[in-house]
């Protein structure tokens, strides 16, 4: 009899706001800032951005509405939107396809940077989630800024032997002239070399 009217006692409560679940507040301020990414005003659009990076993990219900700021027409706000992707990690994976066409076309270096960066941390744990990007992987090796040329290589040594028709790209950044990257490139070409040979014989 007891148990039945403490039951009723904490569903009461908890419907009527008194008694909150764990995670309950956390929820709802998630979804209150994956609304104010579609905000009118870009500061509020960039604020939601940094206050979800700031989150940590428990962004991830806002990896689809993230994606779709990589589009912003400001460039703060995809800044921020795949800064926070890059932060998820493999929580990201849903918008791999979108940071890879952010990677090749953007005008922003900090974009794109974190574009690389986000799709090398889904790479180091589902690395067949980011194939659907290798063409624009490929465009990057091209980038101006030599961290992002080295995520891309990182990222394309974890794709491997599906890599392998690019391997003359890649070995061209093998002299190039940041020693991070022409690691980099050496690394992913005795990589991407081997997975092929482990396959095809």
């Amino acid at each position: 009899m007891r148990a039945k009217i403490f039951l009723s006692l904490f569903f009461v409560l908890t419907s009527v706001g008194f008694l909150a679940l764990p995670g309950c507040n956390h929820d709802k301020e998630v979804a209150k800032l994956i609304n104010d990414l579609k905000d009118d005003d870009a500061e509020e659009r960039e604020d939601a951005a940094k206050a979800l990076e700031n989150m940590g993990k428990r962004a991830e219900p806002a990896v689809d509405a993230l994606a779709k700021c990589l589009s912003d027409e400001e460039e703060k706000v995809r800044y921020r939107a795949a800064k926070t992707l890059a932060k998820l990690g493999l929580s990201a994976r849903g918008a791999s396809e979108k940071l890879g066409e952010v990677l090749s076309s953007d005008s922003g270096e900090k974009v794109k940077y974190y574009a690389a960066k986000a799709l090398d941390e889904i790479a180091d744990h589902e690395p067949e989630q980011i194939k659907c990007t290798l063409p624009h992987l490929v465009i990057a090796l091209d980038e101006e800024e030599a961290k992002t040329r080295y995520y891309v290589l990182k990222s394309l040594a974890k794709i491997g032997a599906d890599a392998h028709h690019v391997i003359d790209e890649i070995e061209q950044l093998t002299n190039d002239s940041d020693q991070k990257v022409r690691k980099a490139a050496e690394s992913a070409v005795r990589r991407i070399k081997k997975k092929y040979s482990d396959l095809h014989g």
